[in-house]
């Protein structure tokens, strides 16, 4: 397992991507709308050049605003507050790392397409997920990630 990204809740994407860019040397990507979401994104890459991060290759912070006030992430923030929202580590094999931890007793979804008919956990196109839900985890999300 590796890095995947950080996904962090906030009210107002613009001003978190130009605050966490100017605190971190980092490039914000445009923010887009993924097709049938309700929600916006904007990317960072860690792997920038410079000191504060440069040996986090491939990895990535997300921030998530969310596009309706029945979002589970606009739920979360309004519980919370803005934040750390969950952690994506990349796996090779989706299957098998559910199998694993499942057998550690660790609580796990079983694997889903990044096409998920539920549009809020719709993720990135090529992927498939699991996930560790936050009560497992000391109140963190984990997400296990599989690239196509």
């Amino acid at each position: 397992m590796e890095l995947d990204h950080l996904v962090i809740a906030v009210r107002d994407l613009q001003d978190a991507a130009e605050a966490w860019a100017h605190a971190l040397g980092l490039h914000a990507e445009p923010a887009f709308r993924p097709e049938r979401a309700h929600l916006d994104l904007a990317r960072l890459a860690l792997d920038a050049e410079g000191p504060v991060l440069s040996e986090v290759e491939g990895a990535f912070l997300e921030l998530a605003a969310p596009a309706t006030p029945d979002h589970r992430l606009a739920r979360f923030i309004d519980e919370r507050g803005e934040g750390m929202f969950s952690i994506s580590l990349q796996v090779d094999d989706l299957d098998a790392a559910v199998a694993e931890l499942r057998a550690r007793g660790v609580p796990v979804s079983d694997p889903e397409d990044g096409a998920h008919p539920d549009r809020s956990r719709r993720t990135w196109p090529g992927t498939r997920l699991a996930r560790i839900p936050r009560a497992s985890a000391f109140g963190v999300a984990i997400q296990l990630i599989e690239r196509g």
